[in-house]
């Protein structure tokens, strides 16, 4: 087990930021809905949808932050790890065993190929496979991979972010978009805007786009101002603000829809632009509540809703994909999105369907699976660890305010 990290970290100022937990949820539902823009498109305004497909980057750039802004000198890699895993192995599971038994019992399934892609995703590796991000049981999950990979470095990454000068720090930031915008450009040229993508782009793109190495600056950006604010900057735009420059490069982006540079993921450049500005609005919101004031994501209905977006995140792709297949039988998943369907009308109420579902599915996972799950196998890693080391102090009584934090 690793040694634990330096004593000497300073506290952050506020333990718990509820309204981190409550702008969970909204981002969920920008996933929900930037998925559906793509599976079943809506007439007229299919292209603002789209600019909701960032919700993957804030999910990257909340993690490292959170970690960074809870993050305590005591921690070590084991019982830092054990607590990740209870809280995303459980879930997982089911979010991969229910999907996959419908890919087997359909007919003309690989079912090699999908039991296979299921394993992969169960141990975080599908990011760092070609060929399996898209052409798997749940495409979503692609995204632990990432999380999970940060999580294994995170303790080095804590430490020397929280030993950084704000000055320091600042350079830094700006060091790891630039690497961003390096991979973006290195996809332009290997794969130009213009030309039509195919599986046949699996491995630069799996690396370029879905791997850690294609997505590690999200969740740096979120250590580095975390950090920042840790040691003592303040962010000099208010949450308003900050919406505001939001509001901008939207629009801007929605303007330029038309470009072949939106026309894919891998060439969009949404999330690049949209992760120091998601950096932003959570040191804005982190200010504001160490100033002492709420907002309304910090109200307790949202701040409920925040913590069933794991369970959401999991399983509305699933709802979503299942819903399509009726409606549109002759397609596979990957037809979704390299033969888009044409937007109709009809796809607003089927939207709505699996909105329902997918909320109901995601409180049921949360309620009565994910956290009873997670809770009980906490209790058992704590009670490992005061076991070994004669005490509680990595137990949950120190933990709690992390905990919530991140959930």
């Amino acid at each position: 087990m690793a040694r634990p990290v330096d004593q000497e970290l300073a506290p952050p100022p506020l333990k718990n930021v509820r309204s981190l937990t409550g702008l969970r949820f909204l981002m969920s539902m920008t996933v929900f809905i930037s998925h559906l823009a793509v599976v079943m498109p809506v007439p007229y305004v299919n292209d603002v949808l789209n600019l909701a497909g960032s919700g993957g980057t804030f999910f990257l750039v909340l993690s490292g932050f959170a970690l960074t802004w809870s993050f305590r000198g005591n921690d070590t890699a084991g019982w830092f790890l054990g607590r990740r895993m209870a809280r995303i192995w459980p879930t997982l599971v089911i979010a991969l065993a229910l999907p996959l038994g419908f890919a087997v019992a359909a007919p003309g399934t690989d079912v090699g190929h999908m039991v296979g892609a299921a394993v992969a995703s169960l141990f975080f590796v599908q990011a760092w496979i070609p060929g399996v991000v898209l052409e798997s049981t749940n495409p979503v999950t692609w995204m632990l991979s990432c999380v999970v990979f940060f999580y294994m470095i995170f303790l080095w990454v804590g430490r020397f972010a929280l030993r950084r000068s704000p000055r320091q720090l600042a350079w830094l930031a700006v060091l790891t978009l630039a690497y961003g915008w390096v991979i973006r450009v290195a996809l332009w040229v290997a794969y130009p805007p213009s030309e039509p993508l195919s599986l046949e782009h699996a491995t630069g793109l799996t690396f370029g786009v879905y791997s850690p190495l294609g997505r590690i600056h999200e969740f740096l950006i979120g250590v580095l101002i975390a950090a920042a604010m840790r040691r003592g900057w303040r962010v000099p735009l208010s949450v308003g603000q900050v919406y505001a420059v939001m509001a901008g490069a939207l629009g801007v982006l929605w303007l330029l829809s038309d470009s072949s540079m939106r026309s894919a993921v891998p060439h969009d450049p949404l999330d690049l632009v949209m992760a120091p500005i998601y950096a932003c609005l959570l040191a804005a919101y982190t200010q504001l509540e160490v100033d002492g004031r709420t907002s309304l994501y910090s109200r307790p209905a949202l701040v409920a809703l925040g913590k069933t977006s794991m369970g959401i995140y999991l399983f509305h792709f699933t709802v979503i994909f299942t819903v399509a297949a009726m409606v549109y039988p002759e397609k596979s998943m990957v037809d979704f999105f390299l033969d888009p369907v044409t937007p109709v009308n009809a796809h607003w109420l089927w939207g709505a369907v699996s909105l329902v579902v997918s909320l109901g599915i995601g409180w049921l996972v949360h309620r009565f699976y994910e956290d009873p799950i997670e809770r009980r196998l906490r209790g058992l890693l704590s009670a490992r660890s005061s076991h070994r080391n004669g005490s509680a102090t990595a137990g949950p009584q120190t933990r709690k305010e992390e905990e919530e934090l991140v959930r």
